[in-house]
């Protein structure tokens, strides 16, 4: 019986077989074991090969996760997933087994599968609080589960795998312990995307370590292969990750395969896409630059020369001085890196002008003729005829030291034990400085805001970086959202990176790691990631530190920021998907490849989760929605289509009406007294603990966090807005629940509304009948917040909300109400939406 009971009905099967001597001893199990299988001891019967598992997990295949049109399972395995942090004490843990009956306390059995988009985990029996509603304010994604993630997202993958006989999925999870370090007869290795058929050994356990700060762990049941013939299913696992996580080709994305039709609601929006000339002109009269002209790829003939196309690598659409010629500006062009002469981005006051350029390419840098040609052609478009050079490869971290900072960044983020967490936690700070990535945020900042003011003081200031794509997008973007209060908006935002990181072509695809390039035999792995930098990244948290500083500047939250940075690696949008736009329409030509940017957010969220991207302290100037509505007549009566003002431009027709700045008022319409002057020493800076901790359960706070106050900002505009209603139609019924608290007087039909005392009543919710206790007024939650001592606080309220732990008890369905009127509010741009009324 204790055979039976330390192996369960497998190895009580092995026991009874028979004679060594036997030759049918392999075939057949004759011994039936009245011990029930261990919970995590799932071994394969000889003659079936099935899961033999407790009663209540053997339909687990059952567990199949939801698919999208054209997305197919590539492999598929049960496994438990465990804690980002294991919570497991590993000091007891060396000596238990399966046999203490604690084996997965901690952990979660489902099944694990494989797909050509993504890597999802379907718990068997998901655990739920019996008390907590049926929808809660966990922020969810139209084409992500909370327990999967795109292969996109991937970065790294580290084995577990077992040297010594098999083991139980909790001795694998030890295995994990000791910093990663070996242990218990186990070993980690990295999978190298080039190295597939290098995959050796069984694997007990899966670390994948994701681009947005994520730690996922796995864990496998083994099975003796020798005695039962079974396959290894962490391995099964592992090749399909390093085969379909590390594309070789762009066209093996999911995007290609994923041919759903598409219907885009942009038009609605203000965001401008920068993909049609007259995007690109409305900017120039916005800003009054009128000694700059747009080009047009397809109407220069030297470009569409397929001789000559080759030697440039310009964008569709670019600005350039007028006082230069195209074909000279061409040429002038060839001496820089990637063809990026002086391109204009934006002007201040008129005449003052944001202008990137690349440094001379090695063979010029003998010969700067050409960059003072360039320079001074430049300075004829300023008035005062003033340049002022900033030379940022000299003053800012190159792409390998933002990508080391970041991958240091994301190891103190991403601890893998709770023994691993407190060494780190103990000197934290220390840590976080050898990291260096706080230091490139304050450098970002400090140089944006040197290039602000020098377009403030009325001097066209240069932006020049090796080839002007990476580095000048993050400088020239933080620039623009110092002094343009247009670009702190939503959709100015979105255009914002439209026109500097998308149009302008910064290089997502290898940025982003989304392609592995074949590597040549004998070939240096490091050589490959040298392209791999998330400077997009450190442009967010630059924005998100602007944030901090200056909460009512901004329409957005820290919440819009962290979804745009995990919309990066959805593979189903293209707006980061690509280098550059030529890519685009090869793939649009030559793939069919279905377009959808991602500021299109309802593709992927409900409304109540598009909420939380509104900033409820946004200060909106009154003359805001004038400038809007008059910029939207003025499209119209130019008869611009909404397809050429905010559709892709790749699909779509352009616009028979090309807008000719010069018939335009030249006064630059940007306020000039909104600008801002952030704190940029690294004393002032904070850590962007929403993207990057969120993954952490040891780090959330129910009920504390920046969460806790921006939704009491939001219910006391919720209750500003009912005040403002009452007061509006003169009916007083709906004041809110907080004007009766404060002043201790009874709403007037509270007697019609209050029942007697019954039993439990009973309501609907989605159709399921829930049972809700009667309570007396008093005790009844307000607005979703629990008034304690005459303080309102959200006490089950996740500290990463809406990326944490969903919110439990009656909170959600009350809380939604909060959201929706304040957003409501800020829509409205009430004129008591002011400093005064709000402090």
């Amino acid at each position: 019986m204790a055979t039976g009971g330390a192996g369960g009905g497998g190895l009580g099967g092995l026991g009874g077989a028979g004679s060594a001597g036997n030759a049918d001893h392999h075939k057949r199990n004759t011994f039936t074991s009245y011990v029930a299988p261990l919970p995590g001891d799932m071994r394969a019967t000889a003659d079936t090969n099935e899961w033999c598992l407790p009663s209540d997990l053997r339909d687990v295949h059952l567990a199949k996760p939801r698919l999208l049109q054209g997305e197919q399972i590539v492999a598929s395995a049960p496994a438990y997933m465990y804690s980002s942090i294991d919570p497991m004490d590993s000091g007891s843990g060396s000596s238990s087994s399966p046999a203490d009956g604690k084996s997965h306390k901690e952990a979660t059995f489902g099944l694990l599968s494989v797909t050509n988009f993504k890597l999802a985990f379907v718990p068997l029996h998901a655990k739920r609080n019996p008390a907590a509603p049926l929808g809660d304010l966990y922020q969810e994604n139209a084409y992500l589960g909370r327990n999967e993630i795109t292969l996109n997202n991937i970065d790294h993958i580290y084995t577990i795998a077992e040297l010594g006989r098999a083991a139980s999925a909790l001795q694998a999870a030890r295995g994990m312990a000791s910093h990663g370090m070996a242990s218990h007869g186990s070993r980690r290795k990295k999978l190298e995307p080039f190295k597939q058929q290098n995959i050796s050994g069984r694997i007990a356990a899966l670390h994948i370590v994701c681009k947005n700060f994520r730690l996922l762990k796995f864990a496998f049941q083994q099975q003796d292969s020798k005695m039962f013939g079974a396959s290894d299913q962490g391995k099964l696992i592992a090749s399909a990750l390093v085969r379909f996580a590390y594309p070789m080709r762009h066209d093996l994305s999911f995007a290609y395969a994923h041919k759903e039709q598409y219907y885009s609601t942009l038009g609605a929006s203000g965001t401008s896409m920068y993909a049609t000339k007259n995007d690109w002109a409305r900017e120039l009269i916005r800003c009054g630059a009128t000694e700059w002209q747009v080009v047009s790829s397809a109407s220069v003939q030297l470009l569409q020369n397929p001789l000559q196309a080759g030697k440039y690598t310009v964008p569709p659409h670019f600005v350039i001085p007028k006082s230069c010629g195209v074909d000279r500006f061409l040429d002038l062009s060839r001496a820089f890196c990637d063809s990026r002469a002086a391109f204009w981005v934006y002007s201040y006051g008129g005449s003052a002008a944001l202008v990137r350029l690349a440094e001379l390419q090695p063979a010029a840098q003998q010969d700067t003729k050409s960059e003072n040609v360039m320079l001074e052609l430049v300075r004829k478009c300023d008035v005062g005829r003033q340049l002022n050079l900033l030379q940022l490869t000299d003053r800012l971290p190159n792409i390998q030291d933002v990508l080391r900072a970041y991958q240091k960044l994301r190891r103190l983020c991403t601890p893998e034990t709770p023994e691993k967490f407190m060494l780190q936690d103990d000197k934290y700070l220390g840590l976080l400085e050898k990291t260096n990535w706080l230091f490139y945020v304050s450098l970002c900042l400090r140089y944006a805001s040197e290039a602000a003011a020098t377009l403030r003081s009325g001097v066209t200031c240069v932006l020049q970086e090796s080839n002007g794509r990476d580095l000048c997008c993050v400088i020239s973007s933080l620039a623009q959202l110092l002094l343009d209060p247009h670009f702190r908006t939503i959709d100015g935002f979105q255009s914002l990176v439209q026109k500097e990181w998308v149009a302008l072509e910064h290089p997502f695809q290898r940025r982003l790691g989304h392609v592995y390039p074949a590597q040549p035999a004998g070939g240096n792995a490091e050589l490959l990631e040298s392209e791999q930098s998330p400077v997009f990244l450190l442009y967010l948290d630059c924005v998100w530190q602007l944030l901090q500083q200056f909460t009512d500047e901004f329409e957005f939250t820290q919440t819009y920021l962290t979804t745009l940075w995990d919309a990066c690696f959805m593979p189903i949008f293209d707006t980061f998907q690509f280098d550059t736009q030529a890519q685009r329409l090869k793939a649009v030509r030559d793939s069919q490849l279905v377009l959808r940017p991602v500021w299109d957010w309802g593709e992927q969220f409900s409304d109540k989760d598009k909420m939380f991207f509104s900033n409820p302290l946004y200060q909106r100037q009154r003359g805001d929605l004038g400038a809007q509505a008059a910029a939207a007549a003025h499209r119209r009566s130019l008869a611009v289509g909404s397809k050429g003002a905010h559709g892709t431009g790749l699909g779509s027709t352009p616009s028979r009406n090309t807008i000719n700045p010069q018939l335009f008022a030249t006064a630059s319409s940007v306020p000039q007294d909104r600008f801002l002057q952030p704190a940029h020493r690294i004393f002032d800076l904070q850590v962007w603990d929403q993207c990057y901790y969120r993954w952490l359960p040891v780090l959330d706070i129910r009920g504390g966090g920046q969460p806790q106050v921006d939704l009491f900002h939001r219910l006391l505009l919720s209750n500003i807005a009912k005040v403002q209603r009452c007061i509006e139609f003169q009916n007083f019924d709906d004041l809110p629940e907080a004007f009766y608290e404060a002043t201790g007087e009874s709403r007037p039909n509270q007697q019609r509304d209050e029942k007697p005392d019954k039993e439990d009543e009973a309501e609907f919710v989605d159709g399921v009948e829930r049972r809700r206790k009667t309570t007396t007024k008093a005790a009844t939650p307000t607005n979703g917040l629990n008034s304690v001592s005459g303080n309102l606080q959200l006490s089950t309220l996740s500290s990463f909300f809406p990326f944490g732990n969903p919110i439990a008890g009656d909170a959600p369905h009350q809380l939604y109400d909060i959201l929706s009127s304040s957003s409501e509010l800020l829509m409205e741009t009430s004129s008591f939406l002011d400093k005064s009324s709000i402090v």
